[in-house]
């Protein structure tokens, strides 16, 4: 078998699913199935069946049958349904994290203390993390939650510690621009990036709903005040 159910380390890295060539999370798994990667095809058709019904409303067989294997092949690869779903956080979340790693990372590099430089900082810094959003609407709308608030007999909670390591960078410009300490920044953080997934989280629920640049605006512009407050 190829790893146990509470195994962290994700079967497919960005690097993998071709996030330097410009790929997002789906693309990727969608190249590699492609390819014939097994275990990329019943993670790909596993994000629909999840998505669409939730962790209890999907059965392994269907799961399975879609992607052209048995389940005896599923259970080789993913051991089982929770283990099939954790690997699904996993890669999801390692391809978020790196995402907003190349986000920050430009913006680290800018005088933080000049008070115009820093408020077009979180400007674009909102922008380019809403469009982030929007590459993985299935992690912010489902996967993320089901990490936050499992179901009773799941027990994904203890994923969330990986969902804030793969969001720090977030706070390290929070700190950085701000000078606050670590514990208030990550504070900051989840405020910010929970201002952002209900964003995406309007968008699917109502597609015509626009989560664009000018919305990324007013959600900054609402953390800012209650930052600088």
């Amino acid at each position: 078998m190829n790893q146990t159910p509470h195994d962290t380390t994700p079967v497919f890295s960005p690097d993998t699913l071709g996030f330097p060539e410009g790929l997002d999370f789906r693309q990727g798994l969608e190249r590699l199935s492609e390819r014939g990667e097994i275990k990329a095809k019943l993670l790909l058709v596993a994000l629909s069946h999840f998505a669409k019904r939730g962790y209890d409303g999907v059965q392994v067989r269907e799961v399975a049958e879609e992607a052209g294997v048995s389940k005896p092949t599923l259970y080789y690869h993913f051991i089982s349904k929770e283990g099939l779903f954790r690997q699904l956080c996993l890669v999801s979340m390692a391809a978020t994290a790196h995402r907003i790693q190349s986000i920050v990372k430009p913006l680290l590099e800018l005088d933080l203390k000049d008070a115009a430089i820093r408020d077009e900082a979180c400007l674009r810094l909102g922008r380019d993390y809403l469009r982030a959003l929007q590459e993985f609407p299935e992690f912010t709308g489902f996967i993320l939650r089901s990490i936050a608030v499992p179901s009773p007999d799941s027990g994904f909670r203890d994923l969330m510690p990986l969902v804030e390591k793969g969001l720090s960078p977030i706070g390290l410009f929070i700190h950085t621009a701000f000078g606050c300490g670590f514990d208030q920044a990550r504070k900051e953080m989840l405020v910010y990036t929970g201002i952002f997934n209900s964003l995406v989280e309007e968008k699917l629920r109502r597609p015509e709903y626009g989560a664009d640049d000018a919305e990324a605006d007013w959600a900054t512009r609402r953390w800012l005040r209650g930052m600088i407050a």
